[in-house]
């Protein structure tokens, strides 16, 4: 039988296992322990659009890193943002600059008011509660971390990363403020919103509302929804099976203590009455126990990195709904504005039915003019409803593609995972079967 090289040190006690499997001297040495390169998106900028494509060739991309946090005088953090990119409208391969969370908050405001029916990855939420209850530090990276993936996925569509919006915040040294501090007070576009409230109280009382015809649309809406049930289910199911993969590396740390306490304890106090080897044997059964368990955690850690691309779809849906509920405001508004349009139409018939004297000719002629205003008003709201659904449908099946490609390569990373780690496994165990097959 073979032996192995001693993992307890003289007049060591083990407290947890934890410490026995860092402090282990086969631990940074055997390559089965080792960590191994993870196995990362083979890519990580899905569906780049193809009128984008250089003349050379080249792929354009935004790459962006979220760094550096700062506290500033005025008791909030900045946040470094560096990036990198070969997009001409950008000007420049990098740059950098520093923005606070409150910015970031106007950016996502921003891109929702320019970009209606657009799906636009949702911004982290502010957490106030998490970080009452985090610790600072903690807290802090944690909200790095999440403003670093916001960015990237706004790098990642094909319109936003083009935007004026976004590019301002990430080149632009001022301050980045709400569109209604740069473009002042809209009096007259509140009054006009006003407007439209008012008289959206007239729609339940009209016989000719409008809704919504577009039967694919209808159909994507309804698939749309039974995805985010099915991602939820999923999500719910990742997240058992890695605690299932995490208790097993708890189970094996434990047993590779109890070996250890138990090798330490026949080493001490019971030399006389038991064989050498069994001893040894004891020993290997430790090591294989902590090399397992070790891999095993690793394991579980890459099986959560994967899952993530559920959550990552997960957070677009919200986005889908948003866009839907942009459809939902301009549809709402046109059919407001038709209800009130045919209400002024019937106004003006009986104006001009009954009504020969002068204060009815002049009511007449206030009618033709309101008239006239709602119908521009009803032409334009027609435009933004037609642009909304076109946005609509492009970005489904920019999601759609999007979706394919991530889902793919998250069972593709997933399943290597599974397989490389079950085999390094294995060869540990077989390794100790065949240190003890004498007690066979």
């Amino acid at each position: 039988m073979k032996g192995s090289e001693d993992p307890l040190k003289d007049g060591e006690v083990v407290d947890d296992y934890t410490s026995a499997m860092t402090d282990h001297p086969l631990a940074d040495t055997d390559p089965l322990i080792s960590p191994a390169p993870i196995l990362k998106n083979p890519n990580p900028n899905p569906d780049p659009p193809l009128n984008l494509i250089s003349s050379e060739g080249v792929l354009p991309y935004l790459n962006i890193t979220v760094s550096n946090p700062k506290k500033e005088v005025e008791s909030y953090v900045s946040y470094l943002i560096c990036s990198k990119t070969n997009i001409p409208e950008f000007g420049g391969g990098q740059f950098s600059v520093r923005r606070r969370f409150k910015e970031v908050v106007t950016l996502s405001e921003r891109l929702a008011e320019a970009y209606r029916g657009f799906i636009i990855p949702p911004r982290p939420d502010k957490s106030v509660v998490e970080a009452q209850l985090m610790h600072k530090q903690d807290f802090v990276e944690q909200r790095r971390n999440a403003l670093e993936k916001y960015l990237q996925r706004l790098s990642h569509h094909p319109v936003i990363r083009q935007s004026d919006e976004f590019r301002l915040f990430l080149q632009q040294n001022l301050p980045f403020l709400p569109t209604k501090n740069l473009l002042g007070d809209q009096d007259a576009a509140a009054g006009r919103w006003d407007f439209l409230r008012i008289m959206n109280h007239s729609v339940s009382k009209s016989n000719d509302s409008l809704y919504e015809q577009d039967g694919q649309f209808l159909q994507n809406k309804e698939r749309l929804l039974t995805l985010e049930k099915q991602l939820t289910d999923s999500s719910k199911q990742a997240h058992v099976f890695v605690k299932a993969q995490q208790d097993i590396a708890e189970t094996m740390g434990a047993l590779g203590l109890s070996f250890i306490k138990l090798t330490k304890f026949e080493n001490q106090h019971a030399f006389a009455h038991t064989p050498p080897a069994a001893a040894a044997d004891m020993k290997n059964l430790a090591t294989a126990a902590i090399k397992t368990s070790r891999l095993h955690r690793e394991l579980s850690s890459r099986t959560a990195m994967h899952m993530d691309t559920l959550h990552d779809h997960m957070g677009l849906l919200q986005g889908v709904h948003t866009a839907f509920s942009d459809r939902s405001t301009a549809l709402l508004t046109l059919q407001t504005l038709t209800s009130e349009l045919n209400s002024l139409y019937s106004r003006a018939q009986k104006l001009e039915t009954f009504g020969s004297h002068k204060p009815n000719a002049l009511k007449l002629g206030e009618v033709k003019e309101a008239i006239r205003v709602t119908e521009d008003a009803k032409s334009c709201a027609t435009n933004e409803y037609q642009r909304i659904k076109g946005n609509n449908r492009t970005e489904i099946e920019r999601l759609d593609r999007q979706r394919k490609i991530d889902l793919k390569d998250m069972l593709k990373g997933f399943v290597l995972n599974q397989v490389a780690f079950a085999e390094k496994i294995g060869m540990e165990w077989a390794k100790a079967a065949e240190e003890t097959s004498g007690y066979a």
